[in-house]
């Protein structure tokens, strides 16, 4: 399918997305110096400003998201999913019955985008299916820069299937640098051949065994159980690990642990793939105490990032 045939083919359904609107990503943000009142203010003179720095702020509420230098060019959240739609529409991907989601957290400092495209779809190893998904990010307070990442989401128990930081990155860009569409479209379209990788690499943590120690290690790492990891150290097995209040009360050690043990490695056998699924289980579907739903998103990609840096060492075990 050429660039022209594509973008006619592909506009009814972003057309669509466009129809929906922004969601809650839907304002502006405005910068203003940064003023301040210093101790021992005759002294000074009154209030102060800090040189070469701007407070950004929320036109719609007036809460400030951040302090940034005078080079510094925001990338509005409305702007980012713009792009994000542009940047589908000019793809040779199938975008029939696309799915988006909107997601803002840290007070609107940070968006996140998903879209998921059915007809992109691949067969998993324990017979299961996945859908390409798509995430764009977007912050104006550092967190992340505007980027886009491509993983999956398994349709029978919904996790969001993180890839290896390899092939996961389509594109990135700094705020102070300009966003090109057109580059971002080309990028898109490897990612069709990122699905057949992304596959022989998922078979191949399928058929590599696991020892309880190594399943627990990786869980432990990637919860940032350190007290798990230091006992595991000394010696101590899992079972008894799991047993003393430090590891029993880290309710994201014992989701994570308790999800392997009950459910993915009866299942499909103690492997890495089961240890993978645990740990997208746990990044995608725990909450654990979070009392602020709305900063979930947040936590679930910072989930999905540390994920990521775990299963970079399933290569050199597989």
């Amino acid at each position: 399918m050429n660039t022209v045939s594509s973008l006619f083919s592909s506009r009814p359904a972003i057309d669509r997305l466009r129809g929906n609107g922004y969601g809650d990503a839907d304002f502006q943000v405005t910068a203003t110096p940064v003023l301040y009142k210093a101790s021992g203010t005759d002294k000074f003179g009154g209030i102060l400003k800090l040189e070469d720095k701007k407070v950004y702020y929320r036109e719609d509420t007036g809460d400030a998201l951040a302090i940034h230098g005078d080079r510094y060019e925001p990338v509005s959240h409305t702007m980012m999913i713009d792009t994000a739609r542009n940047v589908l529409e000019r793809s040779k991907l199938n975008l029939a019955d696309i799915k988006e989601t909107i997601q803002v957290g840290d007070n609107g400092g940070v968006c996140f985008i998903r879209h998921q495209l059915p007809n992109h779809e691949i067969r998993t190893p324990d017979g299961d299916t996945a859908i390409l998904e798509m995430l764009h990010i977007n912050s104006f307070n550092s967190a992340w820069p505007y980027q886009a990442t491509v993983g999956a989401l398994q349709n029978a128990c919904t996790n969001h299937q993180v890839f290896l930081g390899s092939t996961a990155g389509i594109y990135k860009a700094r705020h102070t640098q300009k966003l090109s569409v057109d580059q971002g479209a080309h990028q898109m379209n490897r990612i069709i051949n990122i699905l057949d990788t992304q596959n022989e690499i998922w078979a191949r943590w399928y058929n590599s065994p696991v020892t309880t120690a190594s399943a627990f290690r990786y869980i432990a790492d990637a919860t940032g159980s350190k007290f798990a990891l230091g006992k595991l150290k000394e010696g101590e097995v899992p079972s008894s690990i799991m047993t003393m209040p430090t590891a029993y009360n880290n309710s994201s050690l014992m989701y994570a642990w308790t999800q392997y043990r009950e459910q993915y490695a009866p299942k499909m056998g103690a492997n890495l793939w089961s240890v993978y699924n645990a740990l997208t289980d746990w990044s995608s579907h725990h909450v654990g105490t979070r009392k602020n739903t709305v900063d979930i998103p947040v936590a679930q990609v910072k989930k999905s990032e540390k994920v990521q840096q775990v299963i970079a060492d399933f290569q050199l075990a597989a």
